[in-house]
C-alpha cells in the first residue's frame, strides 16, 4: 500500500510552494509598498506639474503653437493710393501683376532617379526636358498667346530663356523665380501651358516621359507713373517692395500705403487652407490718394523750357525751375533737369555722358578715395598725410544720386543779386530808407581790407533805390546794409525764412544752410549779405521770400500736395494755405512790387529778357559766383545764373522761378541774358493758360 500511495505522488505531483509573501518577512514587505507607492505618487506629480504647465502655466504659448500649425493667416494687401494732378490726372497708379516661380524638386520630369547600394536616392538632372519646359515658359513670359510673334534669336529671348532654365536646373531648390511683375495674360498663358503640359506626361496618356512641372504664380503689385520722367523729383519712387523711397512717394509713405488685412483659417498637413465657413477676414483698407497743387500743363511747359536750357548753355550741374502761386504757396511746377524715370530709378544710362562730364568737371564733390580696410569710416592716407584717390572708382551711386535729388530743396547755392530785392525790404520796412533814398557808386568801395566792385567795374554814380535794383549795383546796396546794420539785417534775414527749412511737404529738404548769425555780421560778411554774396542758402527758400516780399509781407508755408482723399474720392484733408508769419508790411510789399516791375520794365530794364508783351512783370537777376568750388580755367569762379518773376506785377498771383548752376555760356555769364529769357519763355505759355489776364498794352 505504501509502494502504491507513492507511485501516485511520483507521477505530475508537484509540491507547491509558499507564497512570496510567506519567503518575506514583514519589515521588507513595508519597504517594498512604501517605494511602489512613492514611484506611482511620483509619476502622478510628474503628469499633473506637465499638464500644469501645458495648460495653465505656459498654456497661452501652447495655444499659440497649436493654432500655429492649425491655422493659416495670409496677409491681404492694401493697394496703395494714387496719385493725382490739380485736374485729376493720374501721376502715380499701381497696377496688379504676378511673379511666377517654380519648384524644381518637386518637378519630376526635369530629373530622373536612381537608387545606389546604400539605398539613397539620386536624381539626375535631364537637360534636355528642361530644355523643352524652358522653351515653352519663355516664349509664353514674352508673348502670351502669340507665340508666333517672338524672335528666338533676340537677345531678349536667349536672355529670358537663359534666367529660366538656369533657376530650373536646380533641382534640389523648391523655391526658383522665373520671372516677375508679368501681366494677368502672361500668368493665364503660363497656367495654361503648365496644366496642359501635366496633363500630357501623366501615366498612360502615350507621353514619352512620365511626370509634373511645378509652376506657380503670386499676386504681387508694381508702381507705375504714366508720363515717364516727368516731375520725376518731386514724385519719387517705390522699391521692390512698394515702400516709398524718394519725392512724395517717401513724404506721404502711410497716407498712400493704407493699412493691410488678414484672413485667417484652418489648413491641412501639408499647410494648404482648408474651404472653412467660419474663416476669419480683416478687410485691408487701401491707401489713400493725393491729389497735387502741380498742373501736369505747367510742368511740361516748364520741363521742357529748362530742358533747352539745360543744353542750349551747357549747364555742368544742372537746373531747376519753380512755379508757385504766391498767396498761398501752391507749388504748380517744380522740375531739375537731368532727372530720371521713376519706372527705372535704377536706370541712368540716358544721362552717363552728362553725369561723368559733371563729376569729371567738379572732383572737390564727387572724388572717390581709398577706405581703411579695417576701418571703413577712415580713409587711407599717402606719407603726407593726403587721402588717397581710388584708382578704380565706382560712380554708380554717384550718378543716381545726382539725377534722384531735388535740387531746389536738397542743394544749397549763393542767391546774387536776386537777394537784393529783399535787401530792399529790410531797408524799406526797417525805415532806414526810401525808394527814394541815394548813395553813390564809384565804382569801387572798401570795407575794411575788401574792395568791392560792380559787374564790370562799373561807376552808376548817384543813384536810388529803384535804379540800383535796375542795374543790380552791389555798391548801394553794400552801403544801404551798412545803414540797416548787422542786428536788424539778421532779424529780416530769420524772418524771410532764411534759417530754417521752408517746411514743404518734400522729404530730405536740408536745413544745413549757411549764414552769419547777428554776431558774426562783421563788416565784410554783413557787406558781401547785402548783395547775395555771403549766404547759401536753397532755391525754394529763395523763392518764398520772393513770395513773402510781393504778396503783402506774408511768408507761407510752400506745398505740392492740395487735398487728399479716400478710394471713393471723398476729401479726407485739404492742405490749405499756412502764412508762418507777416515779414514786412503791405506798404513795403508795394513799393518792392513797383521796382521789381521798374526791372523788367517794357523790355528795357535789367530783366528785360523775361518781358511778355501784355503782362506787367516785375522781376530780378542774381549771377552769383560758387565760392565753395574749384575756380574754372579761365581764373573766375563758376557762376549760378538765376532769375526770379512774378506777376503781374501790381496784384502778384505766381513767382517763375529758373536756376542754372555753372552754365558754360561762351558768350556770356550774366543771368538777364541766361536765366530771364528761360522764365519769358515759361510766362509767355503759364500765364495764358492760367488766364491770367493782360492789359492788352504791347511794351516791348
Amino acid at each position: 500500500m505504501q509502494q502504491d500511495s507513492n507511485k501516485k505522488k511520483g507521477k505530475g505531483y508537484r509540491v507547491r510552494p509558499a507564497f512570496a509573501r510567506e519567503r518575506l518577512n514583514g519589515r521588507t514587505r513595508r519597504v517594498c509598498s512604501i517605494l511602489g507607492l512613492a514611484a506611482v505618487v511620483l509619476a502622478s506629480a510628474v503628469v499633473v506639474h506637465s499638464l500644469y504647465v501645458i495648460q495653465i502655466r505656459d498654456g497661452a504659448k501652447y495655444r499659440q503653437y497649436a493654432a500655429q500649425q492649425q491655422l493659416l493667416d495670409t496677409t491681404v494687401k492694401a493697394t496703395r493710393g494714387e496719385i493725382y494732378d490739380a485736374n485729376g490726372i493720374t501721376l502715380a497708379s499701381t497696377s496688379v501683376v504676378w511673379n511666377i516661380w517654380a519648384d524644381p524638386s518637386y518637378s519630376s520630369i526635369l530629373y530622373t532617379t536612381s537608387t545606389n547600394d546604400d539605398k539613397t536616392t539620386v536624381r539626375t538632372f535631364d537637360p534636355t526636358m528642361c530644355a523643352e519646359v524652358s522653351q515653352g515658359i519663355t516664349l509664353r513670359l514674352l508673348s502670351g498667346e502669340s507665340l508666333d510673334a517672338v524672335d528666338t534669336s533676340s537677345e531678349e529671348y536667349t536672355q529670358q530663356y537663359q534666367t529660366v532654365y538656369d533657376a530650373l536646373s536646380k533641382i534640389d531648390s523648391s523655391y526658383v523665380v522665373l520671372a516677375t511683375k508679368v501681366n494677368n495674360a502672361v500668368k493665364l498663358s503660363i497656367e495654361d501651358y503648365v496644366s496642359g503640359f501635366n496633363k500630357a506626361h501623366k501615366k498612360g496618356s502615350g507621353a514619352d516621359r512620365i511626370g509634373r512641372v511645378s509652376v506657380s504664380t503670386e499676386k504681387s503689385s508694381q508702381r507705375n507713373y504714366p508720363y515717364g520722367a516727368f516731375a520725376a523729383a518731386v514724385l519719387g519712387f517705390t522699391d521692390g517692395e512698394g515702400v516709398g523711397t524718394y519725392g512724395l512717394e517717401k513724404s506721404y509713405q502711410s497716407t498712400l500705403a493704407g493699412v493691410d488685412g488678414r484672413t485667417i483659417t484652418r489648413r491641412n498637413a501639408v499647410g494648404n487652407a482648408i474651404a472653412d465657413q467660419n474663416a476669419t477676414t480683416f478687410a485691408a483698407k487701401d491707401g489713400s490718394n493725393l491729389v497735387l497743387s502741380l498742373d501736369v500743363n505747367v510742368q511740361e511747359i516748364v520741363e521742357r523750357y529748362l530742358t533747352e536750357a539745360v543744353a542750349a548753355n551747357n549747364v555742368e550741374n544742372r537746373g531747376c525751375a519753380i512755379v508757385m502761386n504766391v498767396k498761398t504757396g501752391a507749388i504748380l511746377a517744380m522740375a531739375s533737369k537731368p532727372d530720371f524715370d521713376p519706372n527705372t530709378p535704377l536706370d541712368y544710362s540716358a544721362n552717363l555722358a552728362y553725369l561723368q562730364e559733371q563729376v569729371a568737371a567738379e572732383p572737390e564733390l564727387y572724388t572717390i578715395y581709398l577706405r581703411d580696410e579695417n576701418d571703413p569710416k577712415k580713409f587711407k592716407l599717402d606719407e603726407n598725410g593726403n587721402k588717397i584717390v581710388d584708382p578704380d572708382p565706382d560712380y554708380t551711386g554717384t550718378y543716381r544720386d545726382i539725377l534722384w535729388k531735388n535740387k531746389a530743396i536738397t542743394e544749397l547755392y549763393y542767391p546774387g543779386s536776386v537777394f537784393k530785392v529783399i535787401t530792399s525790404a529790410m531797408g524799406l520796412d526797417s525805415g532806414v530808407a526810401t525808394m527814394n533814398t541815394t548813395f553813390t557808386c564809384a565804382g569801387a568801395y572798401g570795407v575794411a581790407k575788401q574792395t568791392y566792385h560792380c559787374a564790370g567795374h562799373k561807376a552808376h554814380g548817384t543813384i536810388n533805390m529803384a535804379d540800383a535794383l535796375r542795374q543790380s549795383c552791389n555798391l548801394y546796396y553794400i552801403q544801404l546794409g551798412q545803414r540797416v546794420g548787422s542786428q536788424q539785417f539778421y532779424n529780416y534775414f530769420d524772418a524771410f525764412g532764411f534759417t530754417e527749412r521752408t517746411g514743404v511737404d518734400l522729404p530730405s529738404e536740408t536745413g544745413l544752410m549757411k549764414y552769419y548769425s547777428a554776431n558774426q555780421l562783421g563788416e565784410v560778411q554783413l557787406a558781401s549779405s547785402a548783395f547775395g554774396q555771403a549766404m547759401a542758402i536753397t532755391p525754394l527758400q529763395m523763392c518764398t521770400a520772393v513770395a513773402a516780399a510781393v504778396n503783402g509781407g506774408y511768408l507761407v508755408t510752400p506745398h505740392v500736395v492740395d487735398k487728399i482723399t479716400d478710394t471713393n474720392g471723398n476729401v479726407v484733408e485739404e492742405i490749405g494755405t499756412n502764412i508762418r508769419r507777416q515779414v514786412i508790411s503791405e506798404s513795403t510789399s508795394d513799393v518792392i512790387r513797383q521796382m521789381m516791375e521798374y526791372e523788367v520794365g517794357n523790355g528795357t530794364g535789367g530783366g528785360k529778357n523775361a518781358y511778355v508783351s501784355g503782362y506787367r512783370i516785375g522781376g530780378k537777376s542774381g549771377t552769383s559766383e560758387q565760392l565753395n568750388m574749384h575756380r574754372r580755367a579761365d581764373g573766375d569762379y563758376k557762376k549760378v545764373a538765376s532769375f526770379a518773376a512774378v506777376l503781374p506785377a501790381d496784384d502778384p498771383e505766381i513767382l517763375v522761378y529758373v536756376m542754372l548752376d555753372d552754365p558754360n555760356n561762351a558768350r556770356t555769364d550774366y543771368s538777364s541774358i541766361l536765366a530771364a529769357p528761360v522764365a519769358g519763355n515759361i510766362i509767355s505759355e503759364v500765364a495764358p493758360y492760367l488766364g491770367i489776364a493782360t492789359d492788352g498794352e504791347d511794351r516791348s
